[in-house]
């Protein structure tokens, strides 16, 4: 049975069923995309702190650091030495790896180092302990690597550190 239907009129629109179609590089991408937010939200992308520590017969110290901060955000590093010896010591050099300080910028430390990221702790009393604080501005995306010395007459203490800075 044919239908004729008005030239005036425009024919009607064909019927289509609705159909998702992904090509190969999609479905491969479209779960990745959805990983992102997830993991997101179980804070693998999120600011982390780490601790570590290190003892030596007159020497302990212990070391708060970013593991992993965002670029141009700040992360603080906290060191504190502390004499465990029974005598007071009269200078304590806490040296600051100068491959991990330079892969910040804006580093401020205090106190104030007198050369290059070495901090002289003078007349450390016994059972006293002394906090090193540096801020360091995430300015190269990566991993940073160094190690943290503190050292007094025949006696050093070291530890390593490792931070991620994400773009």
């Amino acid at each position: 049975m044919t239908t004729e239907h008005d030239p005036a009129e425009p024919p009607p629109p064909p019927v289509v069923a609705p159909r998702l179609s992904l090509t190969r590089k999609q479905l491969v991408g479209l779960p990745l995309l959805a990983a992102i937010p997830l993991l997101t939200l179980f804070g693998v992308f999120g600011v982390t702190r780490a601790d570590t520590s290190a003892v030596s017969p007159s020497l302990e110290m212990r070391i708060a650091y970013p593991s992993r901060i965002r670029y141009r955000q700040i992360g603080l590093l906290e060191v504190r030495v502390r004499n465990v010896s029974g005598r007071t010591l009269d200078t304590v050099a806490l040296s600051l790896d100068t491959a991990y300080v330079t892969r910040f910028s804006s580093v401020r430390i205090d106190p104030a180092p007198q050369i290059a990221y070495v901090v002289a702790l003078t007349q450390v009393k016994p059972q006293e302990t002394r906090l090193v604080v540096a801020e360091l501005w995430g300015q190269d995306y990566g991993s940073h690597e160094g190690r943290i010395v503190a050292t007094t007459h025949g006696d050093s203490v070291s530890a390593a550190i490792h931070t991620f800075v994400f773009p």
